[in-house]
């Protein structure tokens, strides 16, 4: 039924397409009735306007005549129509995108249409650069800051039209995942740290998390996880105990193991030669054997193929696993992540202690993961609907300046800090965390409510503790660490000059499926890697990936993008 529901959505939805297509002329704006001289002067709110708003976290809990929205209707005299769907849900979204229900304002986070596709299907407009200048001069700015931007959602044929803004995702920046052990158990076990150990802060159980930016091997992870196992590393006298603890929705378990292979999965790389995706290289291999190894050793859990991330945590937090990957905000105890391991852990037993490394080190010496974002800082888009005339824009683009781009607009996020929201630790050096008798986001307060995913400025602190920029200075986002370990692909089609968006949305779904129940069941010893590696690597190539890699040679090379 689920699938069945799918297809109705995406068979209506290019229906929706075909039907509405031809209105759109890539070279032009959508609307042709407004012109340069007809639109107000920068600050002229005098005519009020009535505009359907929605951001990167509406989530269909909004209610009408919130806080925020009172506030911002009378700072730019409109009238708000709250958006309502699930902007998040897939369904709700290819529902909306195909009715060309949309709100006027859309960064929709679930979804798998293209920026190109939603304009070329009629979903969107473009947004004229001399208006983005006019109307958006701090947006403009920070543009001019971080180069390519200004290259970054050109429409097609055009050199000064832009199908979305962009967003600063400065909360990306260095590599954001580190191995955690279980110090207790090491000293129980008498193995010693990598290197010297600090702890991450002074209380609140950061006091019991320390942090080393030396690393152990992959031989000796795998003695580690091993003494974790057999041991008996919490001296209750029981077999109860597991080295490692993956999950079966994502790979982030596994991708500092990868990266001491020098691979990151989902990207690309030069290999023998020849371009290959990561899934198919043979360092990729290895990586594979080494896990395959481990669980044939009996130090994985084996409960892991059943268990997706969250679930993982909770069982992570009953305190029988000795293992866990985990984002540096996570060892700093951020106040959103306080369900994730290991601070779950920490939180819930005050005897516990861990040990967060810089990634394993791998045979051959390498050592990182995936950089999240694989080239820029910049990503996400924000969108306009096809509706929206030009005098809306011009509105639209004040508002979006000042509640993203202007630091005064803090309320849009956290209210008034005092009353509504509070600092984590020093005022102005610390995160913001809303107080719990308020919603954190939307809801009868409406923060975050109508706010794009982007940290320009003062934003990236008001969202960080002041222990995860402390592990982002001493090694996380060190210039030296970043372009040692952040692994990125080898080409990039960044500004989006081939076919390879839509050879993905091709034959992405088979591909995964090939890569997924390989991986599983090879890391779990149902296959002989060696053996069936081949024959893999070649039903890869033949569903769709050959045809991908060819289009992918024509995309710019990641080290001339990084140069510019």
């Amino acid at each position: 039924m689920k699938n069945s529901k799918f297809l109705f959505l995406f068979i209506t939805m290019f229906v929706t397409f075909s039907l509405v297509a031809c209105s759109n002329d890539s070279t032009e704006s959508s609307s042709e009735s407004d012109t340069a001289d007809e639109l107000p002067e920068v600050g002229d709110f005098s005519k009020e306007l009535t505009l359907n708003l929605s951001g990167s976290w509406t989530q269909g809990d909004i209610k009408d005549d919130n806080w925020v929205q009172q506030k911002i209707e009378e700072k730019f005299n409109v009238k708000i129509v709250n958006t309502k769907i699930d902007t998040w849900n897939a369904d709700e979204v290819s529902l909306a995108i195909a009715s060309g229900d949309v709100p006027d304002t859309f960064s929709f986070t679930s979804g798998t249409l293209t920026s190109k596709e939603m304009f070329d299907g009629g979903v969107t407009r473009t947004i004229p650069k001399e208006m983005i200048e006019t109307y958006a001069p701090r947006y403009s700015k920070m543009l001019d800051e971080n180069p390519p931007g200004w290259q970054m959602n050109i429409a097609e044929d055009t050199e000064d039209e832009y199908l979305a803004l962009t967003g600063l995702q400065s909360h990306t920046r260095g590599i954001l995942w580190a191995p955690t052990f279980r110090l207790d158990w090491l000293e129980n076990l008498g193995i010693e740290p990598p290197g010297e150990i600090e702890p991450v802060g002074p209380e609140g159980g950061l006091e019991r998390i320390y942090f080393t930016d030396e690393a152990y091997t992959t031989e000796e992870v795998e003695e580690i996880l091993h003494a974790f196992t057999f041991n008996d590393p919490d001296g209750n006298g029981k077999n109860d105990t597991y080295g490692l603890l993956p999950y079966n929705n994502q790979l982030h378990w596994m991708n500092t193991l990868m990266g001491a292979h020098g691979v990151a999965a989902g990207y690309n790389l030069m290999e023998d030669g020849e371009l290959k995706a990561a899934e198919i290289s043979n360092r990729y291999k290895e990586g594979l054997k080494l896990l395959a190894k481990w669980y044939d050793m009996g130090v994985v859990d084996p409960e892991w193929t059943t268990l997706d991330v969250e679930k993982a945590w909770e069982k992570y937090k009953v305190g029988n696993t000795g293992y866990f990957t985990a984002q540096r905000s996570y060892v700093a105890m951020e106040d959103w992540t306080k369900a994730r391991a290991p601070q779950n852990l920490v939180a819930a037993d005050e005897d516990v202690k861990i040990l967060v490394t810089a990634p394993e080190i791998g045979p051959d010496g390498e050592q990182g993961q995936g950089a999240w974002m694989p080239v820029t800082l910049l990503g996400d888009a924000y969108h306009i609907s096809n509706e929206v005339t030009d005098e809306e824009l011009a509105r639209i683009l004040q508002i979006f300046d000042y509640i993203n781009h202007d630091d005064e607009a803090r309320w849009t996020l956290y209210g008034e800090v005092g009353k509504h929201s509070e600092w984590q630790g020093e005022p102005n050096e610390s995160a913001i965390l809303t107080k719990p008798e308020y919603p954190a986001e939307e809801g009868d307060m409406g923060f975050w409510a109508y706010n794009f995913r982007t940290y320009p400025g003062e934003r990236l602190k008001w969202l960080t503790s002041e222990y995860t920029f402390k592990l982002m200075e001493k090694f996380f986002a060190k210039p030296e660490v970043v372009e040692k370990m952040a692994i990125r692909p080898y080409r990039y089609d960044l500004f989006n000059e081939t076919n390879g968006m839509e050879l993905d949305k091709r034959y992405s779904g088979q591909l995964n499926t090939i890569v997924d129940e390989f991986r599983m069941r090879a890391i779990v010893g149902e296959i002989d890697i060696d053996e069936e590696w081949d024959g893999y690597v070649e039903n890869w190539l033949n569903n769709g990936g050959q045809e991908i890699l060819d289009e992918l040679e024509k995309a710019p090379k990641v080290e001339d993008l990084l140069a510019q």
